[in-house]
Parts: C-alpha cells; sequence; structure tokens
C-alpha cells in the first residue's frame, strides 16, 4: 500500500514537471509571435486614424491607472499632423475595449479604431463597426456626449441601439484623448 502511494506520488509528480516544461516551452514559442501580430494590430489601426503618417513614441508618464496607455505623434516630411492615443477602457458591457484615437493637429478628431474588445456580438460589437466609428471624424476637440435619438449638434454620438453602455465607454475614452490633447498637445497648451 505505501508503495503503491509513493508511486502514484512519483508519477503525478512526472506528470506535472513535464506538464510544467511543456507550458513553459510553448510561451517561449508563442511569446515573439504573439508581440509581433499585436504590433501588426497597432500600426494598422494607427495608420487607419491617420493616413500616410509615420509614428513615434511620445515619453510620457501616466498614471497606471490611466485609461491612456500610449500616445503617438504621426508626422508626415518630419512635419506633425497629429496625435495618436491608445486607450484601454475597462468601462465596455463585456469587459476591457482597447482602442486608438486619432486627432489632427487642426483640433479635430480624424477617427478612431477598435483593437480589442469583448462586447456582445450583434450589440455592442457594433462599436467596431464603420457605421458607429465614422461618427467621431471631423468631430472638435470638445467633450463628446452619446444620445439615444438622432445626433444633432457636432459634440454629439448616436448611441448603438442596444448597447449603450458600450457606446458610452468608446465616446468617453475618446473624451479622456480629447481632454490630455487639449491641456497638452494642442498649440493653445504649448
Amino acid at each position: 500500500m505505501k508503495n503503491n502511494i509513493i508511486k502514484d506520488a512519483l508519477i503525478l509528480f512526472a506528470i506535472t514537471v513535464i506538464s510544467g516544461l511543456l507550458l513553459g516551452f510553448t510561451y517561449t514559442v508563442t511569446k515573439d509571435p504573439i508581440a509581433e501580430q499585436q504590433i501588426k494590430i497597432r500600426e494598422k489601426a494607427l495608420n487607419s486614424v491617420i493616413e500616410n503618417a509615420k509614428f513615434e513614441d511620445v515619453n510620457i508618464d501616466l498614471d497606471e491607472d490611466s485609461v491612456i496607455v500610449d500616445i503617438f505623434e504621426a508626422k508626415r516630411d518630419n512635419e506633425i499632423v497629429g496625435y495618436a492615443f491608445k486607450l484601454a477602457t475597462k468601462e465596455g458591457y463585456g469587459g476591457t475595449i482597447e482602442l486608438i484615437v486619432g486627432i489632427n493637429i487642426d483640433s479635430t478628431v480624424s477617427g478612431i479604431d477598435i483593437i480589442k474588445h469583448s462586447e456582445t456580438p450583434g450589440l455592442g460589437a457594433k462599436a467596431d463597426k464603420n457605421s458607429f466609428k465614422d461618427q467621431f471624424k471631423g468631430k472638435p476637440t470638445k467633450p463628446l456626449t452619446v444620445v439615444k435619438d438622432k445626433a444633432d449638434t457636432d459634440t454629439e454620438i448616436d448611441s448603438i441601439s442596444g448597447a449603450t453602455i458600450s457606446s458610452r465607454a468608446v465616446t468617453n475614452a475618446v473624451n479622456l484623448a480629447i481632454e490630455y490633447y487639449n491641456n497638452n498637445l494642442s498649440k493653445g497648451a504649448q
């Protein structure tokens, strides 16, 4: 009986060690390709919000709780044409929504792109559809509000039907980028 317990414990230990080694090996093999894919997704999103630009990381100190994750300077012919913000808001209905917000130096929103979300398919997931995202293009860098009826002013965004939480989460993140831009990056702030 005692030998069986020791034998079973050794087998379990061996299985645990082998499983741990396989998991470690899998992590090592997949870490770089996953990181490369994330960079490609980010680059595609950056280029969708400010086209034909080269992006340079802006070194800033952000709180670890900040929704703003990264800020990029967008340049064409060595001239700054705008800024792109990577944000991660936890306000979404399904959890965190990661997005890129572009702001032109003329103080208009150049566009947004959702790069990751877990919103409800058919509802909150519509935040990643052009019909919602395109509403932000050309908006002034003023606080935006979500409305359930038709947006009548240049500071209103039409809510996605049945997905007000997702609509507000995206709009609130865009507002944080606008606020940071107005306070720190616009010509009036410098």
